[in-house]
């Protein structure tokens, strides 16, 4: 029998092609799953729902109201959720003494409100002996100019997992984070096509490549396979990335990095 034959999973944040949602709520139905899809483009996760057999759900992470609601879809379709997965961020890059602080307070709603209601949520329909992952980022440990209302509310998500972990112990619900790298995913799509950002990037990786989004969902699955004793862990995916440091502004055309959240932040 596959590990997650006919258990009802859910992700969150699945509707871009490629992405990191996408490739894993892709490898939860090969592996059996039952899989609710949310994210804000209701075309995207129709598509991804038409692959992959399962429910589409229209949810923005911000809004706590709709990640309730889609608990409830899913709990309605599947019975009690087994596992869940938070794959939705955006980044928002600006300088502090730049930034509009409506792009912070929204850079708090989707990457660190987000997982706090979906944590809630997913964990009250959630049958005991569940797993849940939130995709943080490297952003979080290693600071580049530009992006720290990103890199904090991701950072501030993490640490959010450890309590939730310690929180929902009593319910053998693990919680754990995939702290994830540079991604070969449409929201690096820019970064990729830039030679000089390419390049940049990758130097600081050992293995020398950025990670796929199908290897973050292998990650997300590893954790939430029940042989895995792992809860309130952060787990880097990131090719070794850690081990260096993040990309800096002089390496790196400011103009770019900003061009490429901007383009992510309307996927």
């Amino acid at each position: 029998m596959l590990p997650f034959q006919d258990k009802s999973a859910v992700v969150l944040g699945a509707s871009s092609r490629g992405g990191s949602g996408w490739e894993t709520a892709k490898l939860l139905a090969e592996q059996g799953a039952r899989v609710t899809a949310g994210a804000r483009n209701m075309a995207g996760v129709k598509e991804l729902a038409g692959i992959t057999g399962g429910l589409a759900v229209r949810c923005d992470a911000a809004i706590e109201a709709e990640v309730e609601a889609m608990a409830e879809a899913a709990f309605a379709a599947y019975g009690p959720i087994d596992l869940a997965i938070m794959a939705a961020g955006v980044p928002f890059v600006g300088m502090i003494d730049e930034i509009d602080p409506a792009d912070v307070q929204r850079a708090l709603d989707i990457n660190y409100f987000g997982p706090f209601f979906f944590i809630k949520h997913m964990a009250r329909r959630m049958r005991d002996g569940g797993a849940m992952v939130v995709i943080t980022s490297t952003a979080a440990a290693m600071p580049v100019p530009g992006y720290s209302s990103y890199a904090c509310a991701k950072d501030a998500a993490r640490v959010l997992v450890e309590h939730a972990a310690l929180e929902y112990a009593p319910r053998d619900i693990r919680i754990n984070a995939v702290q994830a790298g540079f991604i070969d995913s449409p929201m690096s799509a820019i970064l990729l096509e830039h030679e000089v950002a390419r390049k940049a990037m990758l130097k600081e990786i050992p293995l020398g490549r950025p990670v796929t989004a199908r290897q973050i969902g292998a990650a997300c699955l590893w954790l939430c396979h029940p042989d895995a004793a792992v809860t309130g862990e952060t787990l880097s995916v990131d090719n070794g990335n850690h081990l260096r440091r993040n990309v800096q502004p002089e390496e790196l055309p400011y103009d770019v990095m900003a061009a490429n959240a901007d383009a992510s932040s309307k996927k």
